[in-house]
């Protein structure tokens, strides 16, 4: 061998081993690097008494081959007292969670009670704007009533000067229009709009004809289109809270009017369309409603004493608390009609044998759910 190959042997010799130097101590320092890392970590996780008991635990093992009880019972408590810590940060770390969710739902529903809040100030916007729609409906109406007042008058006039109590066609005419003009609609009461709406403007009309006394069933108009009754447009009236009694009021329609609490006594509704009326608490004691139409009409806790019901249809109409003493109802049509539940004991002490005969030979009181009694006809 050359001397220049033993000294390029020798240079790269040299090299390998600086290379093999260089890997050796980057091998040491991370050696080093992670017995310090895993020092400290110990340190903190095991913590600094438990890791001091566990040096000495294994100095004396390694020394002297024996382990004290004093060290042995150092090692034991700080074991304890590591765990004892451990498990109080598993639970709050498990409870962190459902803190954060009770938190969340908190939030949540205060949100929900501002929703809450601003829909019920748009639902009393909404209100008020309907209120004043219909406000301003009944305002027009009101000011039919001069109209009417004046209308009224001359009618009045008329009846005075005629012995028939009857009015010429061209007042007629005109009193058929107005009655087709007073329009149902809903007004306040008690800072509410009424359910229904309603015309008092025809109530007022109908009781102001009766107290002139006009013969609404014998006028002129009775040879060309009728009678003036069959024409006129009292559907909807308002005629709450009055009393009329003894009134000729055949064929009057006056479905779906308001005729709560008022007193009809001696009245006769003769063929007069009263279906889907409002008549709770209202006394019809004596009225003649014999082929009358009373179909789904409200008549809780209404008097009907000695009045005549033959041949009137009240199919569907509402009949509890009613009182029916000696009341006419044979061949009435009593279909669907709810009563009580002891209306087949209280009917059976009002009227008399023949009429709860044929009424219990021809219906039975049937349970249609709770607290919910109907008349059915019998198979």
């Amino acid at each position: 061998m050359s001397p220049e190959e033993f000294a390029r042997l020798q240079a790269e010799n040299q090299k390998l081993k600086a290379k093999l130097d260089k890997q050796q101590h980057s091998k040491q320092k991370r050696r080093k690097l992670g017995w310090t890392f895993l020092k400290q970590s110990s340190g903190f996780i095991l913590g600094a008494k438990l890791k001091k008991s566990i040096e000495r635990f294994l100095e004396e093992l390694s020394e002297q081959q024996l382990v004290s009880r004093e060290t042995l019972s150092d090692l034991l408590s700080a074991i304890i007292i590591r765990l004892t810590r451990v498990g109080f940060l598993l639970v709050i770390t498990a409870i962190l969670p459902s803190i954060l969710l009770i938190f969340q739902t908190y939030y949540l529903s205060q949100q929900n009670k501002l929703i809450t809040g601003q829909s019920e100030m748009f639902k009393q916007q909404n209100n008020r704007l309907d209120q004043q729609t219909y406000l301003q409906e009944a305002e027009r109406r009101g000011q039919t009533l001069l109209l009417m007042d004046n209308m009224l008058k001359e009618i009045s006039d008329d009846v005075r000067l005629n012995p028939q109590n009857t009015i010429n066609d061209a007042t007629a005419g005109r009193l058929i229009s107005l009655s087709k003009m007073l329009k149902p609609y809903k007004y306040l009461e008690n800072d509410s709009l009424i359910e229904q709406v309603i015309s008092p403007e025809r109530g007022y009309l109908l009781v102001s004809l009766l107290e002139t006394g006009i013969n609404l069933n014998a006028t002129s108009r009775s040879r060309t289109n009728g009678k003036l009754m069959n024409r006129l447009d009292f559907t909807y009236a308002e005629l709450r809270d009055l009393t009329l009694k003894g009134a000729d009021l055949l064929e009057i329609n006056l479905s779906y009017a308001d005729l709560r609490n008022s007193n009809f006594t001696g009245t006769d509704f003769k063929k007069a369309d009263l279906s889907n009326a409002r008549l709770q608490q209202t006394n019809l004691s004596y009225t003649g409603l014999g082929e009358a139409d009373l179909e789904n009409a409200k008549l809780q806790n209404a008097i009907l004493d000695r009045a005549d019901l033959s041949k009137t249809n009240l199919t569907g109409s509402d009949l509890r608390n009613t009182s029916l003493v000696k009341t006419k109802i044979k061949e009435a049509v009593l279909k669907n009609v709810r009563v009580q539940k002891a209306f087949e004991q209280d009917a059976s002490l009002q009227l008399n044998k023949d009429q709860s005969a044929w009424l219990f030979q021809t219906y039975e009181v049937v349970e249609i759910d709770e607290d919910h009694y109907q008349l059915l006809p019998k198979s």
